[in-house]
């Protein structure tokens, strides 16, 4: 995460702080064995129906 926000590179740079912002959702995302892909899935398929 470092070496990207310090890499030059301006987007890597810009994702890697926007993850050090919600670090927390990040970590829990990734551990936890919840998932919200049902509800994900239902507003994905409603947006595509409205267009």
């Amino acid at each position: 995460m470092k070496a990207a926000q310090v890499s030059g590179i301006a987007p890597l740079a810009s994702f890697a702080t926007g993850l050090y912002k919600d670090w927390d959702a990040v970590v829990n995302g990734r551990t936890l064995p919840y998932s919200s892909g049902v509800v994900e899935g239902h507003a994905k398929r409603v947006k595509m129906i409205k267009r």
